[in-house]
């Protein structure tokens, strides 16, 4: 982060500075007081960070953001409306310090894969800053925003969401030049009503594009964006692996041993890529990669080195072989669409296929369906599924509906009892696959199963 002074953030945030310091980094915890730190006092669903100001400042916090506005501290402060909002305001009045391009991604499925290409392809020409991990909301965006530096030639953001508005305040944070949209799924569909919904949620990252300047990269396979093209003001390109109207598009594509190759069709020509992570589905999110690329000045050459050096981070589509089995590991999240897209990967694997699925999460009136249609997924792609969490009892119904036989299919109420079962079935040779929303852990069921610790 580039230093600012306390005064500098009061104008971001239309707040009042007490004092002055000088902000080399800033942290909403505790235990990650740096150099110079603006500790930010953020008020949760279970803790309020202002209950903490005495702490970060006992551990060097140079000065706090507060919307106590009548407490005083030892340290300079800034007192703010609303210490949440503030923080989307800090981090927007720090993003205009730079002019180098920066591109946001957002989707329902595919954004993390999507941010992580993103970054691959430009690191080959550009010093480039993306998000790290998982801030990509309303706290976690203004705090990838906030690692920009001078050195910076572009930069890669992830929004998510769970509710309308959230991406119109990241919008308006980090203001895009560029802005992509990857899928529109039924990811929070609980919060947004319907797929139509999510479609006009995921669109606010396209809210000021237009009189910037920026650009739309949007998925031309996706017919409730596709419909929208019309409505959608300035510069668009199109990406896709199944519209012939897209800009850039793939053919050729196969499946390999350890991932897939495709020949990539952009309007500057044509170009052959290839990625070390397993199923097709990831080739619609290599092509809006591939369509930033380009839109930046990269040729063929480039954006293909950087598919090729792309590696997904912590566990997420991860192929490898273990202990004698195939194991793909995909437990970060999960949707319905994800899990279908990952249940066709397992589907394309040797020896006997367990599909071991833990429930997906913020589905709302769509939870049965969505879980019947990830049974009945695995009933076409698995030889047998262990099935684990709330929503257990509607993805065995999909698998019974989609013809697996009623032996095969097992309900689990704990991790332990589930990898115990999966151990005694098992024999080398086996694939298996693990996956879930968040909240199931299923890392947890992988590990025991492996006999690791967890």
């Amino acid at each position: 982060m580039e230093k600012f002074t306390l005064s500098e953030a009061a104008a971001w945030t239309s707040g009042r500075a007490v004092g002055e310091a000088e902000i080399a980094s800033v942290s909403k915890n505790t235990d990650e007081i740096g150099e110079g730190c603006l500790f930010l006092g953020i008020k949760g669903e279970r803790f309020d960070g202002h209950d903490f100001i005495p702490k970060a400042i006992e551990n060097g916090a140079v000065a706090v953001m507060s919307h106590r506005k009548d407490e005083t501290y030892p340290v300079p402060a800034l007192y703010v409306d609303d210490t949440r909002q503030a923080i989307l305001d800090l981090a927007g009045g720090y993003r205009d310090q730079f002019e180098c391009p920066v591109v946001a991604i957002t989707g329902s499925v595919g954004k993390t894969t999507t941010r992580g290409m993103t970054a691959s392809v430009l690191s080959q020409r550009y010093d480039t800053c993306a998000t790290k991990g998982n801030l990509n909301n309303q706290l976690g965006l203004p705090l990838s925003v906030l690692t920009l530096e001078h050195h910076h030639d572009a930069a890669v953001f992830e929004m998510g969401m769970s509710g309308f508005g959230e991406i119109a305040s990241m919008a308006d944070c980090a203001k895009p030049n560029i802005a992509v949209i990857t899928t529109i799924g039924t990811s929070h569909i609980e919060f947004l009503g319907s797929r139509e919904g999510i479609c006009r949620a995921k669109m606010e990252i396209l809210l000021g594009l237009a009189a910037r300047g920026g650009i739309a990269v949007l998925n031309g396979d996706e017919p409730l964006l596709w419909d929208k093209r019309d409505e959608i003001f300035g510069r668009k390109i199109w990406f896709g692996t199944e519209n012939p109207d897209c800009d850039v598009r793939a053919k050729d594509i196969v499946q390999t041993e350890d991932g897939v190759k495709f020949t990539s069709v952009t309007p500057d020509g044509e170009f052959a890529a290839q990625l070390h992570l397993p199923g097709t589905h990831n080739v619609g999110n290599a092509l809006a990669a591939i369509a930033v690329g380009f839109l930046l000045g990269l040729d063929g050459e480039e954006i293909a080195a950087g598919l090729d050096a792309f590696q997904p981070e912590g566990r997420r589509q991860k192929l490898y072989a273990k202990n004698g089995f195939t194991i793909y590991e995909d437990c970060y999240n999960a949707s319905p669409d994800s899990m279908k897209a990952a249940l066709k990967v397992l589907g394309t694997q040797t020896g006997r296929r367990f599909a071991v699925l833990g429930s997906m999460l913020e589905l709302g009136d769509y939870a049965a369906e969505g879980h019947r249609e990830a049974g009945r997924a695995a009933a076409q792609n698995a030889d047998a599924a262990y099935l684990y969490g709330v929503h257990a009892s509607d993805m065995a119904e999909g698998a019974r509906e989609g013809g697996m036989k009623e032996e095969n299919i097992q309900i689990f109420d704990s991790h332990e009892a589930l990898a115990a079962a999966l151990r005694a079935a098992a024999q080398e040779g086996d694939a298996l696959l693990f996956k879930g929303s968040r909240g199931m852990r299923m890392e947890q069921a992988l590990g025991l199963f492996l006999g690791e610790e967890v």
